[in-house]
């Protein structure tokens, strides 16, 4: 693959996974707690929610993608330690997604978004905890990823600045 193919890919990469891990950051970090407060309350802030986390998982849904594609378009470029950890985070990415679209749905059935309602709290709060936990753990992953991906960048800038052997 050409160098301007594999920067390519890998900066769509960083661009995807900025936004969807900078976004779910600053999300539940920020919008979720001034927007209670200015809303009233957590749970009038959830129905806001619901819409976005919808959009969160299709930028996870992306920034997954790349990934794949970046490990397997620059696989021969990676040591095999990264490579496998890489994989293993992707995997696991890939698990937390699947499991995130499987209960966002059982979740919207048990909400009337209009009439700021839920049918059923105690199955929805028994599914919402399942949620945040997977989330969690797909955000943890998120930070493992960025701290393998600066490993490889701080391995490949110690190699691009060694000098050739003198002839």
């Amino acid at each position: 693959m050409s160098q301007f193919a594999s920067n390519f890919v890998r900066i769509t990469l960083l661009l995807a996974f900025a936004t969807w891990w900078g976004g779910f950051t600053f999300y539940s970090s920020v919008v979720i707690p001034v927007g209670s407060e200015i809303l009233g309350s957590a749970r009038t802030q959830g129905f806001v929610t619901q819409v976005v986390t919808h959009w969160l998982n299709v930028a996870a849904a992306l920034t997954i993608f790349m990934l794949a594609l970046d490990l397997w378009l620059n696989r021969q470029s990676r040591k095999t330690k990264n490579f496998i950890l890489e994989i293993g985070i992707t995997i696991g990415l890939m698990l937390c997604l699947t499991a995130l679209v499987f209960l966002h749905p059982q979740m919207d059935e048990l909400i009337n978004a209009a009439g700021e309602t839920i049918s059923d709290e105690a199955k929805f709060y028994k599914i919402h905890r399942v949620y945040l936990w997977v989330s969690t753990v797909q955000w943890a992953l998120g930070g493992l990823w960025i701290a393998s991906f600066m490993t490889w960048l701080s391995g490949a800038k110690r190699v691009s600045t060694i000098e050739p052997p003198h002839r």
